[in-house]
């Protein structure tokens, strides 16, 4: 039981042989422990959790908006300790932020779509016509060296 815990472990205590020098402030190797309490003499915390939101539970006399008392895992969404704030990274105006390149799309008009497109085969016309014109010089100036001295031409 939890109140005969701490006289336990100074029982417990006797029998630990230290194989070293220790320069830990604890002289055992029980990590930290809750305090361990019984909501309404329930022994199952298990039970004492919420039946939708803001409802409680009136099996078990959990009011409404009070905390669920069930363990959850480290990085589960239900774990207060892993829930992280939202970041946006970018704004389309009339309230439409984003978090992700995906949101950002799922938020566009037909129309705006219409002209990212646009835009993005404008760019495409323009890469391609610069290419050409990088390649026609390169043509250009192997022309001016001449043919040179190659057997057979």
């Amino acid at each position: 039981p939890p109140s005969g815990e701490e006289a336990y472990i100074e029982e417990r205590k006797k029998n630990i042989i230290p194989l070293c020098e220790s320069d830990a402030n604890i002289d055992h190797n029980v990590g930290h422990q809750e305090e361990v309490y019984n909501f309404h003499h329930l022994h199952n915390l298990s039970t004492v959790r919420s039946r939708g939101w803001n409802i409680g539970n009136p099996v078990v006399g959990l009011p409404p908006g009070a905390k669920d008392s069930y363990y959850t895992q480290p990085g589960s969404p239900y774990n207060d300790a892993s829930i992280r704030p939202r970041v946006n990274i970018g704004d389309l105006g009339g309230g439409r932020v984003y978090k992700s390149e995906k949101w950002a799309d799922r938020l566009r008009t037909v129309d705006e779509k219409a002209a990212l497109e646009k835009a993005k085969e404008a760019m495409t016309q323009k890469a391609i016509a610069s290419e050409e014109a990088s390649a026609a010089r390169r043509k250009m100036a192997m022309a001016q060296r001449g043919a040179g001295t190659v057997a057979g031409a």
